[in-house]
């Protein structure tokens, strides 16, 4: 299974489709996610049960995947989430080219 992506515009940065992301979450058998909150100069991290990340990435804002150099912060936290007004980083492991179907804009 690979995640419907389109490419952001910057080198190794996509835009998730929303239900492919959830179906390739769900297909991990993840039992939490970590998450880190950016919070000034410190970071607030937590554990979230799955439900709970499908629900933030349905009310996203906006959704982002990275990979290579782009790694956010290289610990694994490639799900950069937006809602609220707020950038959460998700860690769904290590995202390779392999792991995503790249979509052109038309499709």
């Amino acid at each position: 299974m690979k995640i419907k992506v389109t490419e952001e515009g910057r080198e190794d940065i996509y835009v998730p489709e929303k239900e492919s992301l959830k179906a390739w979450i769900i297909s991990k058998k993840f039992k939490q996610i970590h998450n880190l909150i950016l919070g000034g100069l410190m970071f607030i991290g937590a554990d979230h049960d799955v439900k709970s990340v499908l629900e933030d990435i349905d009310n996203a804002e906006s959704l982002g995947l990275t990979i290579g150099k782009n790694s956010a912060m290289q610990m694994g936290h490639e799900l950069a989430i937006i809602r609220n007004n707020k950038l959460e980083v998700y860690d769904i492991g290590n995202l390779t080219k392999e792991d995503l179907d790249i979509q052109s804009e038309e499709q």
